[in-house]
């Protein structure tokens, strides 16, 4: 008798995982017309998260030749990722407002990429501080608005079904980040650099222009339904936000070191001297191609998962974190030799790529999509972009940290994660090896 009473929360638990994902499956049922549609839509948001990374990398890894341009140095101008994060706060704050119904998100970044573009091929000009604030400040505006709409739409448009699609916008986003090194080694000229980015930005703006609607009334309401908030769909209230807020906090540390590395990689490989320098560009597209690999892989898993409970995200997500962390670790405890220098830096990539994907299914399955929702996930991310590589050059100028504040910085971004993580876990009682908690499907009535 007292094995029975032993097995029965085991039991219990197995049919509440069981009975989550058969609701899960019942959501997965759609006509062959609204799946080419979430097809076509998909692929478009995408290719837009595409040019936000292209930016995104562009700005990072062409800061020392606008520096010089400008008769200054990257370091001494690290202001403009303030100035960035003006406008890419401004932007994720004011997308909620400006992709709200009954304005259509399409239009709305059919003219983002456009205002983008002008203002990619008026970089290679800019010669004056003041002038390469304001385009940062700009950028930071555009990229913003851009992929915190591809994110709101994302959600709107394959509502059960978005996850995977989150995972591919990140996927896309470091597929074209990864461009940028290899377009600068290729042409070697900042004018073709930029003027390559802005014709994408074009074809893009283009591309979504040609796309059906999906807001108006006929095809919205053959949506998938969506799915969060203890599967109560649309019907669920909505606030306080406090999952979105616990997210917000972690993809700001995650696209933090990211675009802190990307940024000072380069700097970091001539003035350390634990590789030859005329590897630096070689270390900023290593550094790419391993966070496209792991977006890549971590996009398969995503789709394997797609059916199964929430735990499985955590677990795998947290099993990520730990190789980027185990990557920069290693980096920190041999930071003279080039053979850990390389293999830290790829296992960081690695990581940290698919990272910021698990955490957009991780919100799409535990919360109700809403432009409010998603724009403080993504004012989380666009802070973490502006403040993280900002507070790195303070501590590299103005200490006697040096060049190895990267290092730890990026360190840093790859283990804060995995506590915020944890409180993600008891705030929507989900069990993980790291919580330790009662699970509690979120689909249970």
């Amino acid at each position: 008798m007292a094995d029975v009473e032993d097995g029965a929360p085991l039991l219990d638990k197995q049919r509440s995982i069981a009975a989550e994902s058969a609701k899960l499956e019942a959501h997965y049922h759609e006509t062959q017309e609204i799946a080419n549609l979430r097809l076509w839509w998909g692929l478009c948001y995408a290719n837009a998260m595409g040019v936000c990374g292209i930016v995104l990398v562009a700005l990072g890894s062409t800061l020392s030749s606008l520096a010089e341009d400008c008769g200054t140095t990257a370091t001494a101008v690290g202001t403009v990722f303030i100035a960035r994060g003006v406008g890419a706060i401004t932007g994720a704050l004011s997308s909620a407002r400006l992709y709200a119904p009954p304005r259509r998100g399409n239009h709305i970044m059919v003219v983002v990429l456009l205002a983008l573009s002008a203002v990619l091929l008026y970089m290679p000009f800019v010669h004056d501080v003041w002038v390469l604030h304001v385009t940062w400040f700009l950028m930071g505006l555009c990229t913003a608005t851009l992929d915190t709409g591809c994110q709101i739409m994302t959600r709107k448009v394959h509502g059960v079904h978005a996850g995977p699609w989150l995972g591919a916008n990140t996927v896309c986003f470091a597929i074209a980040g990864a461009l940028v090194p290899l377009i600068e080694i290729i042409t070697g000229e900042l004018f073709a650099q930029y003027a390559t980015l802005a014709t994408i930005s074009v074809l893009n703006a283009a591309a979504l222009y040609a796309a059906p609607h999906p807001e108006t009334p006929e095809i919205k309401a053959q949506l998938p339904p969506r799915v969060g908030a203890n599967g109560k769909g649309d019907k669920a209230p909505k606030g306080p936000y406090h999952l979105e807020f616990l997210f917000g906090c972690t993809v700001f540390w995650l696209i933090g070191g990211k675009v802190d590395t990307t940024s000072y990689i380069t700097t970091y490989v001539r003035q350390t001297g634990v590789v030859s320098s005329s590897k630096a560009s070689v270390a900023l597209l290593l550094l790419w191609i391993m966070i496209t690999i792991g977006r890549l892989v971590g996009l398969q898993d995503q789709i394997n998962l797609k059916k199964q409970p929430t735990r499985a995200i955590f677990v795998h997500l947290t099993a990520w974190l730990f190789t980027g962390t185990f990557g920069m670790l290693l980096t920190t405890i041999f930071p003279n030799s080039g053979v850990c220098f390389w293999l830290g830096l790829s296992l960081y990539g690695l990581g940290n790529g698919p990272c910021v994907g698990y955490c957009y299914d991780l919100v799409n399955r535990m919360t109700i999509a809403t432009e409010e929702g998603m724009s403080i996930v993504m004012f989380g991310l666009n802070f973490g972009a502006s403040l993280v590589p900002y507070l790195t050059t303070v501590f590299w100028d103005y200490t006697g940290v040096g060049a190895d504040i990267l290092i730890w910085t990026t360190l840093v971004s790859m283990f804060v994660p995995m506590p915020l993580l944890v409180a993600a876990a008891y705030v929507g009682k989900i069990s993980t090896p790291l919580s330790g908690g009662e699970f509690s499907p979120m689909l249970k009535k």
